[in-house]
């Protein structure tokens, strides 16, 4: 677990203190994370470290709310939307507290650390179930691409055999030819909507992955990441979109060309 400090340099033998206790009543099982230093990109820090953090903590003592870079830092956190909190120093003024609308504030880091815990727990355990929803719902979209492929391969066969019985029951006459043309037309027509489907649904997937991605970096594991980088750095690996859209591509020359042949009998058929 980590926490983000926010504090005014005015009270910083008070926040050390505090800082103190959270290490020891935590056996040090907490990270904390400051900005210790004040830099021309500064912001840009804070950012970083507000982001990476489970919490913010806000040591709260006179006049701590007056800062523009503690107000900075509250906006930044609420903007990132990050659980913040804050614990009291023996100098907080009443002003202070007056400011503190909107998130939780403890009288000591004890309070503070077991209410954290709590949340983090809780949390976890809901991130990890939806990053079970997830990785379920992207197995379905794999199993209806699998569907949409069958169907749409089923189509255009169908297309093309039912050309050949009508170019056969019309013995490959000027009329069946054109019946046979038009079929193909209507094939190649309906690759496009292949095509179309295909693409929506490594959209979709993609999707999916970026939310995923963001769950594992929140839980702190990266395995899809691990796993996509060994697949395409490694193992030279096509994504199956790309792979399905190859092969209607390649099955859409084959019609064209079944189409130039059947262009060209019908010109010698007239």
């Amino acid at each position: 677990m980590k926490y983000f400090i926010c504090n005014r340099v005015t009270d910083k033998v008070e926040s050390d203190k505090i800082i103190s206790d959270i290490l020891k009543i935590s056996e040090n099982s907490v990270a904390i994370l400051r900005e210790t230093e004040h830099s021309d990109n500064w912001k840009t820090q804070v950012e970083e470290k507000i982001q990476e953090s489970d919490f913010i903590v806000f040591l709260l003592g006179v006049d701590t709310f007056m800062s523009d870079q503690i107000k900075w830092e509250y906006a930044k956190s609420k903007e990132l939307d990050k659980q913040i909190v804050g614990i009291k120093s023996s100098g907080i003024s009443d002003k202070t507290i007056v400011s503190c609308q909107g998130f939780r504030v403890f009288d000591d880091a004890n309070q503070c650390l077991k209410y954290t815990t709590r949340v983090f727990d809780n949390d976890r355990k809901l991130k990890i179930e939806l990053y079970k929803i997830m990785v379920g719902s992207t197995e379905k979209v794999t199993e209806q691409r699998l569907r949409v492929n069958n169907l749409f391969f089923t189509i255009t066969s169908s297309i093309f055999s039912v050309s050949f019985i009508v170019g056969k029951a019309f013995e490959f006459s000027l009329i069946g030819s054109l019946a046979i043309f038009a079929l193909t037309i209507v094939a190649f027509s309906v690759s496009f909507f292949w095509e179309k489907l295909i693409n929506s649904y490594g959209k979709l997937n993609t999707g999916k992955f970026i939310i995923i991605d963001k769950i594992e970096k929140q839980l702190r594991t990266n395995m899809f990441e691990d796993e996509w980088n060994v697949l395409t750095r490694n193992l030279n690996y096509e994504s199956n979109t790309k792979t399905e859209i190859t092969i209607i591509k390649r099955f859409r020359f084959i019609m064209v060309i079944f189409a130039i042949a059947e262009i060209v009998f019908i010109l010698t058929k007239c």
